[in-house]
Parts: structure tokens; sequence; C-alpha cells
């Protein structure tokens, strides 16, 4: 099972505004999971919206997020998420997580977004936090981890056993030590296919805040973990004042690993 999360003594991180976002029933079934869902989470319930205007969906067994048309869904159990798992890009990931026969690290993911790297990492043994602080985002990695659970494919509810999910900011919280944390910060710079590009911008709304990847590495240093890895795109610079201790490169991305020897980790991996 993936670590818990221990309250730290950190400043606040700096304050976003928070976006309110309607939740919409499926037409033609109960309104009833929608509306509990609004209220959870404190959204304004509506019959109906237009498909230009960010809102969350919700019927009686799934959910997905809509702008200008553009789905989002979280499904660990997807076909594409049963193709990625079979992808190289996933063991590069693993590479830099520091993944091995004999090892699989406890992982923090302060970045949770869709969950999909830590779905994957969950998949390749290692017990993953998954930390989101935008409300939505959080409830439907939940969801998601529920349906994952009870799935028909036995490696896939595996995989969600190994995964816990904190509706919370990571900055507020201290990492258990030896952990290895994960950032994927967003970064409006890096050139996506159009679709992904579309699911980006709905994330980007979401989140309603400039680029912090600075804070969350600055926050990332001062934890006891034994590596932090950091996703960037491939031509970006790296994150914080430090050099990592090598890199690994795929063909839109690459990965910043900064080995902590002084927090325990077992041994450098070596750069490609």
């Amino acid at each position: 099972m993936a670590s818990q999360a221990m309250q730290t003594n950190a400043a606040d991180p700096p304050p976003s505004r928070v976006v309110v976002l309607p939740v919409v029933p499926v037409q033609g079934e109960s309104p009833k999971r929608a509306q509990a869902v609004a209220q959870a989470l404190g959204y304004p319930f509506l019959p109906r919206v237009e498909s230009s205007t960010l809102h969350l969906v919700v019927g009686e067994t799934d959910a997905w997020l809509v702008l200008d048309g553009t789905t989002v869904r979280l499904q660990f159990d997807s076909a594409a998420m049963r193709h990625r798992r079979r992808g190289g890009q996933n063991e590069l990931l693993g590479r830099a997580i520091g993944v091995k026969a004999d090892r699989q690290p406890q992982v923090w993911d302060a970045t949770g977004g869709l969950g999909r790297d830590a779905f994957v990492l969950a998949d390749l043994g290692c017990g993953v936090t998954v930390s989101e602080r935008v409300p939505v985002l959080a409830w439907l990695l939940s969801a998601a981890k529920s349906a994952a659970l009870v799935s028909s494919y036995a490696q896939v509810r595996e995989a969600a056993e190994r995964m816990s999910v904190l509706a919370a900011d990571s900055r507020l919280h201290r990492v258990p030590e030896g952990a290895v944390i994960y950032l994927d910060p967003m970064f409006p710079e890096r050139k996506k296919a159009a679709a992904v590009k579309k699911e980006a911008v709905l994330l980007q709304r979401l989140a309603d805040t400039s680029d912090d990847g600075e804070d969350l590495w600055q926050w990332a240093w001062q934890q006891p973990a034994s590596r932090i890895v950091v996703k960037r795109p491939v031509r970006a610079p790296a994150l914080g004042t430090q050099a990592p201790s090598h890199s690994l490169t795929g063909k839109s991305v690459r990965f910043d690993v900064y080995v902590r020897p002084s927090a325990g980790v077992d041994g450098q991996d070596e750069g490609e």
C-alpha cells in the first residue's frame, strides 16, 4: 500500500483562486449521484450546460470533464492505458524513479493530475501516494481508483491496490523518509498534438495558476526523499538550483533525476 501523508510545518504555498465548475447529470440517468458529488465538492448542480462551459458530467457509474467539446476521462483500464503499459516510455519512467527487479520504491506523486504516470508506476510495483490539490481532479482520481479495484483485468486491480489518493497540496505535507518524489509541473511551452493540447488547456483552466514548478521543486528539496524526479519538455531548462544527477530523455519529455545519498538512496543509476 502507498505511504500515508504527514503534516509539515512548512509555510503555506502561494494561494490560487478556487475554480468552481458546474456538475451536470447524464441525460436519461438518475441525477442523484451528480447531486451528491456537487454537494461534496461545493459545486453548483445544473440540469444541463453548454458544451463550451467547463463542467463535470456525472452519471450513475461514470464521470468525465468537458470543455469546448473536449472530453477527459480518468479510466485506468482503458485501451489507451493498457497500450501504454506496454510502451517504452513506461520503461524510461520506471528507470528514472529507480524501479528494478528487486526494488519498487515508495513514490509520492506531488502533481497527480490525471494520474496516468502514477498508475504506470503502481503497475510497475511501486506504492504510490497521488497528491492532487484541485478538488475535482482528486475526486476523479479516487473514482478512477475505485473503478480499477473492480476491473476485469487482474493486473489493473493489483496496481490500484498500490495507490492512495490524497486531496491536498503536497506543499502542505511532509513525505515519508526515503520516498521518491515525482513532479510533473505544468509547462505551457511544451508543444503538443492538438488533442493533447486541448486536454492540457482543460487542466490549466482547472488549476488556475501560473507555473509553480520552482515552488514545487523547492518544497521537494526540503523533504527527506531519496530521489526527486522531474518531468520536463526535452528542451526546457532544469528546475531548481541544483544540477540533476542525471537525465533520461525520450522523444518529447526528459526526466531529470536528483539522487539524494544523504537520504538513504541505495546508489545512482547511470543516465543516458
